[in-house]
């Protein structure tokens, strides 16, 4: 990262070490960037000082040091040129709120749905951007360990999509990408709006589903009788977006198009996307479990009321109702009452 690219010179600080974050940070340190890691769980932070973070994925294993920081008061003497922050979205803000208190400097956001419009809103979009993360398919296992279950760099949809909140991409865009794609695929987003709802629909059909019943996500693209809850949710979601004006991206090799005309109701249109989201569920991994699956696992609450719930209020706010997404947050939240946040 240079001045000239839109960014200070400096290390790259990553908040937050679970399967999006520490998979990020162990791949550029091992490609020789400076990167250092703010891991706030005190088990796996600790870990990965003594061990170095270990990566697995289906075409290698390897150990990478990191250096590691304890808390945001150690921030100023890291003095980074980014700030990544990766931590789980109903822990964002107490995060950020640390941070400011210490330093102030750029972010970007690899959390999913909308997390980089609040933040553009509370800190200035002169200092956020944004990231959308997808089909990275991967499982903090134990602390100081990550697997993932799908190869780096096999082309196909970029796994990381970056973008300013709003408008073109900008030279600090352009070096992300640079730099990020030294981990996987990665483009600059023109339209972060369209980014950023076609990854509700994603996240929205897939990872509560997995929760809900502790099966893969794929189960729910070939599975008959589950398919058809999958496509409500998308679609609801992908009907939330049309009534605010937006167009979603491509999702699951589909094109934003046949997702609107699905959702209008044009039977054609719901047949083609039944058949290309099981095209895309029989190329996935027969193991992978969405995120809240993994909370679920581990006892603590989703964040369904944090993704699903938001689609559903944004369609009370327009008068599209979205009653799958809602029995979804309505049946996580009892599967997980009287668990830690």
């Amino acid at each position: 990262m240079t001045e000239s690219a839109g960014i200070a010179a400096g290390p790259m600080l990553f908040i937050g070490a679970g399967a999006v974050g520490g998979f990020m940070a162990a791949h550029l340190a091992r490609s020789g960037a400076d990167v250092v890691m703010w891991e706030p769980w005190a088990t796996n932070r600790e870990a990965i000082t003594r061990d170095g973070l270990t990566i697995a994925d289906p075409d290698e294993t390897f150990t990478v040091p990191l250096r590691t920081i304890a808390s945001a008061a150690d921030i100023p003497s890291v003095a980074p040129s980014v700030m990544v922050l990766c931590t789980k979205m109903a822990d964002a803000p107490a995060i950020v709120a640390d941070v400011e208190a210490a330093y102030r400097g750029t972010w970007i956001v690899t959390l999913n749905a909308l997390a980089d419009l609040d933040m553009a809103e509370a800190l200035g979009a002169d200092r956020v951007m944004g990231c959308i993360v997808t089909g990275l398919f991967g499982n903090l296992v134990r602390p100081g360990s990550i697997r993932r279950h799908r190869e780096r760099l096999r082309g196909g949809a970029p796994t990381f999509r970056i973008g300013e909140t709003a408008g073109a991409a900008t030279p600090r865009i352009h070096a992300l990408v640079q730099a990020f794609g030294l981990i996987d695929g990665a483009e600059a987003v023109p339209d972060m709006a369209a980014a950023r709802w076609g990854k509700m629909v994603f996240n929205c059909m897939t990872s509560p589903l997995s929760a809900l019943h502790q099966r893969p996500i794929r189960d729910f693209f070939v599975d008959p009788a589950q398919r058809p809850t999958l496509m409500k949710a998308g679609i609801e979601v992908t009907a939330v977006a049309a009534a605010y004006g937006i167009t979603i991206d491509p999702v699951c090799g589909v094109s934003g198009a046949i997702w609107h005309a699905a959702a209008a109701g044009d039977v054609a249109a719901q047949s083609t996307l039944e058949a290309g989201l099981i095209r895309y569920g029989e190329a996935m991994n027969a193991t992978s479990l969405g995120g809240m699956a993994q909370d679920v696992e581990r006892g603590r609450r989703t964040e369904v009321s944090l993704i699903n719930g938001v689609v559903v209020n944004k369609g009370l706010l327009k008068g599209v109702a979205a009653p799958t997404n809602a029995w979804l947050v309505e049946s996580l939240d009892a599967l997980t009452a009287g668990t830690a946040q």
